[in-house]
């Protein structure tokens, strides 16, 4: 691994009084405070002390921004009769230490592949916010602990990217990678991400990597490291005890199985979804229990009674990737002409999230405005059309009613109890390896990666 040649510090100053008002400006340059130093401000009744971090683009200029101990940042409006008093206690905006505890060789050698996100974030006193790590080593400053459990066989940044802007380019070089790693003798590789697109990376790697020989433990954070709740550190800790530890050779996401410090669950990457915005638990597996839970201790209990294993065959990367592909979300009135668009623009691959059991306008008093001509001349034109449902709980279903027949009947192919994200991943992929439209559709309705099933149990709802 290589760290020790990293630079030992990270700048992350910007212009001094970046968006202050000339006011503010004018005061805070009188007492020679700038961002950065601790000031302590009187106004009426308020008496408060804090870090001052610069203003950002969308503030108040006349707002001074500190940072307060606890973590969170405050304005106070700037007045002639605030006062200001600039106090002992800098925070130096150039300098963040990267510490790189010594590593012992006698635990177990994982793999850290490290692509931006909330979990790689640290404090920015210059903007009072939090900024991705410039390099994943900045992780272990704040968490020394994680060497007492593994050490690092690799420890690689791939990308610094908010996972919103992450695609299948990206996709395919974190699978190259993890590869890489596993069949080069690692016990198994952890990937740190941000959460808002984590779902459809973990469905990605389901697809382009099999045969896999050693846990793959997808991880992130909800609350930056700023924040007493920052779960980053327990999902992180809990990831490399699954990687080293575990005999589950399968694509993983690891983050809060509740919102208290106490278990983390492992969700199969092909079902599972963020449900919540913010919520420390927000990750739930979907139409299924999840694959195991780890408490803080690092007790695993699997909650599946057949998973893949351990092995010490290679693992097989089959990244290709055709990304002429859309996901269309119906909704009552919506015209076909999104789908004609499509069509026009040579989409090769459209899934569908229909209402209930797989509902598209069909029967509308306003004829111009059924769906059925335009899937039939999509699925005529070599299209492969997929339907799953909006309410992501339960299966899609052909035959319950005649709207459903009569999409059915135009070619549609019906994916069970498959999540949305997951199906526009999985036909982006066979596209990528498949031309012919038979072996597309029975491609999709095959189980590659657990993502989609025979029926549906009364469980994982």
């Amino acid at each position: 691994m290589n760290m020790a040649k990293k630079k030992a510090t990270i700048s992350t100053s910007a212009s001094t009084y970046a968006n202050y008002s000339e006011a503010v400006e004018k005061k805070l340059t009188s007492i020679k405070a700038t961002p950065g130093d601790r000031i302590h401000i009187i106004q009426g009744l308020k008496d408060i002390e804090g870090i001052l971090i610069a203003q950002n683009e969308m503030g108040n200029p006349d707002s001074i921004k500190i940072k307060l101990d606890n973590g969170y940042n405050i304005g106070i409006k700037f007045n002639e009769e605030t006062e200001i008093n600039k106090l002992e206690g800098s925070i130096e905006l150039e300098k963040f230490q990267i510490r790189i505890p010594k590593q012992n060789k006698n635990l177990p050698e994982v793999s850290l592949l490290a692509t931006g996100g909330t979990i790689a974030s640290r404090i920015d006193y210059q903007t009072g916010g939090v900024v991705m790590a410039m390099q994943p080593e900045e992780i272990f400053a704040s968490l020394p602990e994680l060497f007492d459990e593994v050490s690092f066989k690799t420890v690689k940044s791939l990308y610094n990217l908010g996972s919103e802007d992450m695609n299948h380019n990206e996709w395919g070089t974190i699978a190259e990678n993890v590869v890489s790693e596993l069949n080069g003798g690692t016990k198994g590789v952890i990937i740190s991400h941000g959460t808002d697109t984590m779902g459809y990376t973990a469905a990605a790697l389901s697809f382009m990597v099999s045969n896999i020989n050693a846990p793959v433990v997808i991880t992130g954070a909800q609350r930056s490291s700023d924040r007493g709740s920052f779960d980053g550190a327990i999902n992180l800790i809990s990831a490399a005890r699954v990687a080293a530890k575990s005999n589950i050779a399968s694509v993983m996401v690891c983050m809060h199985e509740t919102s208290d410090d106490n278990y983390c669950r492992l969700s199969r990457g092909t079902k599972v979804r963020k449900m919540h915005t913010s919520r420390r638990d927000a990750f739930k597996s979907i139409n299924e229990d999840p694959l195991a839970r780890i408490d803080v201790e690092g007790n695993l209990t699997e909650l599946h009674t057949s998973l893949p294993r351990r092995h010490n065959g290679d693992t097989v990367l089959k990244k290709d990737f055709d990304d002429r592909i859309t996901l269309i979300k119906i909704f009552p009135g919506i015209t076909p002409d999104i789908l004609d668009w499509y069509i026009d623009k040579g989409t090769k691959g459209i899934i569908i999230e229909g209402t209930g059991l797989g509902h598209v306008p069909s029967f509308p008093t306003n004829k111009t405005k059924s769906w059925l001509p335009s899937l039939k001349r999509a699925v005529e034109d070599g299209i492969f059309v997929g339907m799953t449902s909006q309410c992501l709980y339960g299966r899609v279903h052909p035959y319950v009613y005649r709207a459903l027949r009569a999409t059915y009947q135009t070619g549609v192919t019906y994916l069970g109890d498959m999540l949305p994200e997951t199906a526009l991943i999985k036909i982006g992929w066979v596209l990528g390896n498949y031309t012919e439209i038979e072996k597309i559709k029975n491609s999709m309705l095959t189980n590659y990666a657990g993502e989609i099933s025979d029926s549906s149990m009364y469980v994982g709802y």
